[in-house]
């Protein structure tokens, strides 16, 4: 594949190598995989005159990607910018990307913290000029600027970009579609990310290939509203079926949807085509028709349930899983029952789940009073995960006794004489490899007998 030039202030440059006047830069990455994507653009823009660095001690530029989904992660990177103030005293230039960048700016830039510069997810093309800048004035320390077009088609990241840090050199990460149309009331991303827009369809097929190339067996499709995928004439299931036509990728997963868009081609190519992987991640948030409608989630449990039933009933041996609030203002006891039901009918194999938390600039800070009490709220949650953890062990036993094909992807970190693999579904195995099987398992498919299981993974051995 050749990629397109892209240009920064009008010119291309490239570090000389061991020259030691050559800038240094550093990424850190807080929240989800996005973000990390981002950093890849990040690292790509930046690499044109300076070398990405391993610790944030070598570092000239000191990068802080960011998240505005959770409380921790803001408390995260307040902690960690003051940690990083040391390096700052000595002359390193600290900048905070991302979706807390653009939804925090004031509390960033102007509460003695060492920030020079912010940048939302849509203005990395800015970066040269926020680290070159030496003495910028207020107004030229904030690139929040929101793009209706801006999809970074023509910065893609090497594969030594997608494997930095990573163990799992068999799976990379594509983002294929930015920003949110649906203004969810507790969530931040319209605002931090801007209007849906979706990249060429060619741009991603190019990158998939590149991957393919290097030796990566798995991609995950990445976006706000990933199915809601729609560039030109072009929709996410022509995007899945140009990837299985012009691509020789072995597996094919997509996260995170949202639940209007799984009409039922989707589910039918996906029991179809068995490299279009029979997983499926389908947010609920809540159970209640009441909270899904303070929610502005525009769907209902009982159409929700429908498209449950189509996934169960079309695609064999599908693993779901979903993400689930609890305590979203106005919350009743009824209403937290309806969604332990709903957890219950769909029969999840694993959920992401949170207690609410308050978002500045969401619709809900702006019309709900957060009434739901703390303790309540602790209190839900964890019932949600032990019924979780209980299903999801159920759900997991069932494999016992039986042969499952995965896919190994890299040593156990605790057992240097098992792998971690993956059935097509998702479902995570730990194994005992073949007797003289060797180091170079990555991305062999592997017939395993199971023996055992956890809520969270499978345990077999090679037969």
């Amino acid at each position: 594949m050749v990629e397109k030039p892209f240009e920064l202030d009008g010119k291309n440059q490239s570090p000389k190598e061991g020259d030691d006047s050559t800038k240094r830069f550093y990424i850190e990455t807080y929240g989800c995989a996005m973000n990390e994507y981002d950093s890849m653009l990040a690292g790509k823009i930046m690499e044109q005159d300076s070398v990405q660095t391993e610790k944030p001690d070598d570092a000239d530029v000191i990068l802080i990607n960011t998240c505005a989904v959770r409380e921790n992660a803001h408390q995260k990177v307040y902690n960690r910018l003051r940690e990083l103030s040391r390096f700052h005293k000595k002359g390193a230039k600290v900048g905070v990307l991302g979706c807390m960048a653009q939804n925090l700016r004031e509390d960033l830039l102007y509460e003695n913290l060492p920030v020079d510069f912010v940048m939302g997810p849509d203005a990395l093309r800015n970066l040269h000029k926020a680290v070159t800048k030496e003495t910028p004035q207020k107004a030229e320390r904030s690139f929040l600027t929101l793009s209706r077009t801006e999809t970074y088609d023509d910065i893609v990241p090497s594969f030594e970009h997608h494997m930095r840090d990573r163990e799992n050199k068999t799976t990379a990460f594509v983002t294929i579609q930015r920003g949110c149309n649906n203004f969810c009331a507790f969530c931040v991303v319209p605002y931090t990310r801007g209007r849906e827009r979706s990249r060429p369809m060619q741009s991603i097929v190019d990158e998939v290939n590149m991957l393919v190339d290097s030796g990566v067996k798995s991609v995950v499709l990445l976006g706000q509203n990933v199915n809601s995928y729609n560039f030109e004439s072009y929709k996410f299931i022509h995007l899945v079926e140009e990837l299985l036509a012009k691509t020789k990728i072995s597996r094919i997963y997509f996260t995170s949807p949202h639940p209007k868009d799984f009409p039922l081609e989707l589910i039918d190519l996906m029991a179809r085509e068995e490299r279009f992987c029979n997983q499926a991640h389908v947010p609920l948030q809540a159970g209640s028709n009441n909270t899904l409608k303070r929610m502005k989630r525009n769907y209902t449990r009982e159409w929700y349930l429908d498209i449950i039933g189509n996934l169960r009933s079309r695609v064999p041996d599908i693993a779901i899983s979903t993400d689930v609030i609890v305590g979203f203002p106005g919350e009743s006891d009824a209403d937290f029952q309806e969604t332990l039901e709903v957890m219950q009918i769909a029969d999840f194999d694993s959920a992401f789940m949170f207690a609410y938390s308050e978002r500045k600039g969401t619709i809900a800070q702006r019309l709900f009073p957060d009434d739901v009490p703390e303790a309540v709220k602790k209190a839900r949650l964890a019932e949600l995960i032990e019924r979780q953890l209980a299903r999801s062990l159920k759900n997991n036993r069932r494999y016992i006794g039986q042969t499952v094909l995965a896919m190994a992807e890299q040593p156990s970190r605790r057992n240097h004489n098992e792998w971690i693999g993956r059935l097509r579904n998702g479902r995570k195995i730990i194994f005992a490899p073949p007797t003289g099987a060797g180091d170079n398992l990555a991305g062999s498919n592997v017939s395993l007998l199971v023996h055992d299981a956890s809520s969270q993974v499978l345990h077999g051995q090679a037969v």
